[in-house]
């Protein structure tokens, strides 16, 4: 086993014989399907493993670690191939059990699952294609009716902010069927690119769009793109 971590960081990801094997198939999956009518998506694969995607999720992990969060059922919002976020929380939070990553790109989905193909064989893993700001994680008949025990997620992560809707409208919608969960959310200040609708300009911003009450860490970082990251947590 190689551990591989970016510089500056004690977080590592464990990178194994069957982890590259995954990851050479995923690769491969996206130059194959490029034959088709795909001839982006091997650059957005690329695009997905770049080092300032690799520092934001080493930088939440490491957080998480530091304030003694162990996350067990954990929604993924926009989470993309999920190549570095979702090995990296489980080899780094044992109790982890179950990542869901809710998405709205198509394309993802083989190819993620191939990166992540030990989780998903595991039955940890699991992609949901469901567009999180018009439809709540889990459907409910009666608002009343408490969700089962399993369809409750204690962290709710999404790296993605500034390409959707501030965060009280996904609060808002899914506040009939989870209990308070722990929100991780990251943002940033790159507004060149055309699917970036909203970025903000600092931590504080972000909290207030989330309507977080109770935060635990809020700060920034920048990356290695020179963009600037800003990361909250709270509830």
């Amino acid at each position: 086993m190689v551990a591989i971590a970016a510089e500056g960081h004690n977080v590592h990801l464990q990178f194994t014989p069957k982890l590259a094997e995954d990851w050479k198939n995923a690769i491969s999956a996206g130059v194959n399907l490029e034959s088709g009518n795909y001839q982006y998506l091997t650059k957005r694969v690329f695009d997905g493993m770049n080092a300032s995607q690799l520092e934001s999720k080493i930088w939440l992990v490491e957080t998480l670690e530091k304030f003694d969060v162990q996350p067990k059922r954990v929604a993924l919002l926009a989470g993309w191939f999920a190549q570095y976020i979702v090995p990296l929380m489980f080899d780094t939070f044992p109790k982890c059990e179950w990542i869901e990553n809710f998405e709205i790109d198509h394309d993802v989905t083989p190819i993620s699952y191939k990166f992540n193909k030990r989780y998903k064989d595991e039955n940890k893993y699991k992609i949901n294609m469901r567009n999180v700001m018009i439809k709540p994680l889990k459907f409910v008949q009666n608002p009343n009716t408490p969700m089962p025990k399993d369809d409750i997620y204690d962290v709710i992560i999404n790296c993605a902010c500034e390409h959707m809707y501030p965060m009280w409208k996904f609060r808002e919608l899914n506040n009939a069927v989870q209990k308070n969960p722990l929100l991780v959310l990251q943002s940033s200040n790159d507004d060149q690119h055309e699917d970036h609708i909203n970025c903000v300009e600092s931590e504080d911003e972000l909290i207030d769009q989330a309507r977080i009450k109770h935060v635990i860490y809020s700060g920034s970082k920048i990356l290695s793109n020179k963009s600037t990251r800003f990361m909250v947590i709270g509830r």
